[in-house]
């Protein structure tokens, strides 16, 4: 059977960035520096700035019902549109309304009284909170644009609860999907972002650990060309395919395990969240399968 590993060649990826810091630093008016925006408010802060925003020709969602983001995310990503970077702003509220859309349903279907009193539904209940926000980061991943998630700061403790530093509000290692973590400070009459992670190439860093929080500065540390470019819908897959998939699966028989498999190399946890071009492999695949048994 022939290896199918190959040499990773370098890509010119999108900003894709995670903002946290203190209460009232500035995180919302340094997001929404970034012009043509589509802000997804989720806490209203941006009734301050309505001046700012149309200056810029970006756009506000004010929302913090986690279906209508997605909704919307999966629109961004599959229609066109003028707008170079998607800001949520903060997700802390994003990651609030899981847990109570999921707390609602496990209460009402709780075995008894006292377990929805004390809401310790185990982990059934997180790999539910979980999956959601693990769908939303995979169309963040996919969508063609500029990337800002803010987050609330809290504080972080260790042992016998001695105060160890500051850290995000949000899902635990929600830091890690995305390619740099800044934390926000004023220094002076200045705001300032620290350089809390960046995936690179050791020394090749685009980002210096510290440095003034401006538009201008991600142009001439990301790069212009990749900021402002315009974006790309993706075809997902259609309900045509979806109907026609499934039908397929019937007749072949395609075992639960095949299927998983499936939609993990699509990086998917359903058919609807399949690209067209993914699923219709898969539609291929079986149509010379029943060809075959024929």
């Amino acid at each position: 059977m022939a290896l199918k590993a190959i040499k990773p060649e370098s890509k010119e990826k999108r900003l894709k960035m995670f903002v946290f810091g203190a209460a009232g630093i500035g995180k919302t008016t340094a997001a929404i520096q970034f012009p043509k925006a589509y802000i997804i408010d989720t806490e209203k802060g941006t009734d301050y700035y309505a001046k700012t925003i149309g200056k810029s020709d970006s756009v506000v969602l004010q929302t913090n019902v986690f279906d209508e983001v997605i909704s919307e995310v999966k629109s961004l990503l599959t229609t066109k549109h003028e707008y170079r970077t998607l800001i949520i702003d903060p997700i802390t509220q994003l990651y609030n309304s899981v847990q109570e859309k999921w707390t609602r349903v496990f209460e009402k279907h709780a075995k008894t009284e006292k377990e929805a009193e004390v809401q310790d539904f185990g982990m059934r209940y997180w790999g539910r909170v979980k999956s959601d926000f693990k769908t939303l980061q995979r169309m963040l991943a996919s969508l063609d644009m500029n990337i800002i998630v803010t987050s609330h700061q809290k504080d972080q403790y260790g042992n016998g609860m001695q105060k160890i530093g500051v850290t995000y509000d949000s899902m635990k290692g929600d830091d890690y999907f995305y390619d740099l973590v800044f934390r926000l400070e004023n220094q002076k009459d200045k705001r300032v972002a620290l350089t809390v992670k960046e995936r690179a190439e050791p020394g090749e860093q685009k980002f210096p650990p510290e440095f003034e929080w401006s538009y201008s500065n991600f142009l001439k540390f990301y790069g212009q060309n990749i900021i402002e470019r315009i974006a790309i819908p993706i075809a997902m897959a259609s309900e045509e395919q979806i109907k026609e998939f499934k039908t397929l699966v019937e007749i072949v028989k395609v075992d639960e395990a095949t299927i998983s498999q499936w939609l993990n190399k699509a990086d998917a946890d359903s058919f609807e969240e399949m690209k067209s071009d993914q699923i219709q492999k898969c539609i291929d695949h079986l149509k010379t399968k029943i060809k075959g048994i024929n």
